[in-house]
């Protein structure tokens, strides 16, 4: 992609970060409508050896399964209703221990195995 089809969104937003005793990460935080700060999404990305599951909760409720190299189907609310996509990780970077760090991924969406955009999130995890 060019520089001009490229969009960033930064957040940064208070959350809860643990380990689990079997060496599984966590990440939950919420994410607030602007125009009305009661409502909300609860969202949880689990990170294991190999793969991150992001869980969003609330009325568009999504899980993207993101494992290197391999390409699942994830099911994703929207207000028009329930889409099928394609997930494609590229590359997973994740340098995590127990008092936070970095991690990286790149994927693609795809519908109907036609790739419809390329993706990088990274995350950087800080105790306050």
């Amino acid at each position: 992609l060019g520089e001009d089809d490229k969009d960033t969104v930064d957040v940064t937003t208070v959350g809860k970060y643990t380990v689990a005793p079997t060496g599984n990460k966590f990440i939950k935080y919420k994410e607030y409508d602007n125009d009305n700060p009661r409502i909300f999404q609860s969202t949880t990305i689990k990170i294991s050896d190999n793969q991150i599951t992001i869980t969003r909760d609330g009325e568009y409720a999504s899980q993207l399964l993101l494992e290197s190299d391999k390409r699942h189907l994830c099911h994703y609310s929207t207000p028009a209703g329930e889409m099928l996509i394609g997930v494609y990780t590229h590359k997973m970077d994740i340098d995590l221990d127990e008092n936070g760090g970095k991690m990286s991924v790149e994927y693609t969406l795809d519908f109907d195995s036609c790739v419809v955009s390329e993706n990088t999130f990274k995350i950087t995890i800080s105790k306050n």
